[in-house]
């Protein structure tokens, strides 16, 4: 049997089923866990994340959405190749992935025709169910089950220890710099779950613009920053187009140095299990003394350790 998985989330779930020596292709992006990185790599963006500025990349990305025109390329010939049986993809984001769409397209003039499992969570319950999906899919439905109760149970652990909150605080996650976005689908029931209050996103919603005015009305407490496809490193080349922005110190996480870089590709961005450390990571953030959590080395950095910003003196 030979998968072809064109979402970096899909490939950590079809691992955790026991299905990686039976990937025999992947997105650039696929990374985790890393023994993936061994797999041909069939899937390509040109966005350019380590090379172009968020407005730029926003700016290629609202293009070629007005011109019908995925910012991603399927390598044919490699398909060709491989005559895979399984391609598993995602209908819920044309800018993060490989759309359906494009592999609907790609796949017409292969001699052999795959069948195409395609994901598309929008919040946390639907993140554990696409554990149990794939593992029906390919005849492991115990695995499945088994992966989406744990996810559960680490999920409800979480939420016991920190619904006894009483003063929760407002919590804003960044998921694009410029223009800023507030990051929606579950995002905003991993801050709820963390014993935080997400209001400028709504669970399973599509993440949205946010003027600077209403984040500044907003006020949050804590602030999180976790550009799509950003690492800690990429966000922090990039966050000078945040800090010149004169009048950030009217949002109290500026004032309180409660200003974080989070590794989002790892921990927020992908429907996979990691989202549990996710929560976990802001859940030790905003109440360290209800969450006693030691995050992982790469997983999140306090902007105020990197840089120089008069409201952080």
């Amino acid at each position: 049997m030979k998968i072809i998985s064109l979402l970096p989330s899909s490939t950590e779930i079809l691992c955790q089923l026991g299905l990686e020596e039976n990937i025999f292709g992947v997105t650039h992006e696929c990374d985790y866990p890393d023994s993936v990185e061994r797999i041909k790599s069939v899937g390509f963006t040109e966005l350019d994340f380590k090379n172009k500025s968020s407005l730029e990349i926003e700016t290629i990305v609202s293009e070629n959405k007005k011109k019908g025109k995925s910012s991603f390329i399927v390598d044919i010939e490699a398909l060709e190749e491989i005559k895979p049986d399984f391609i598993v993809t995602q209908d819920l984001c044309e800018i993060c992935a490989v759309s359906k769409d494009l592999v609907t397209k790609s796949i017409n003039s292969l001699s052999k025709k795959p069948k195409i499992i395609t994901l598309g969570p929008k919040n946390l319950k639907e993140v554990s169910e696409s554990f149990i999906k794939l593992g029906n899919e390919f005849g492991l439905k115990e695995k499945g089950v088994k992966i989406s109760q744990d996810f559960d149970l680490q999920l409800d652990d979480i939420i016991f220890k920190t619904k006894d909150v009483i003063d929760k605080p407002r919590v804003f996650c960044m998921e694009w710099l410029n223009p800023i976005y507030s990051a929606g689908h579950w995002v905003p029931e991993m801050i709820d779950a963390a014993g935080g209050v997400s209001s400028l996103s709504k669970s399973g919603e599509e993440s949205s613009i946010v003027s600077f005015k209403k984040l500044v009305e907003y006020a949050p407490n804590y602030l999180f920053i976790m550009p799509c496809g950003y690492s800690i490193d990429n966000s922090l080349n990039e966050i000078n187009v945040l800090l010149e922005n004169p009048e950030l110190n009217k949002i109290p996480a500026f004032r309180k140095g409660q200003v974080y870089i989070v590794n989002a590709n790892s921990y927020f961005s992908r429907p996979s299990f990691r989202l549990i450390e996710g929560i976990k990571i802001v859940a030790r953030t905003i109440n360290i003394e209800n969450f006693i959590y030691e995050p992982k080395p790469d997983s999140i950095i306090n902007l105020q350790n990197y840089i120089h910003f008069e409201s952080f003196t």
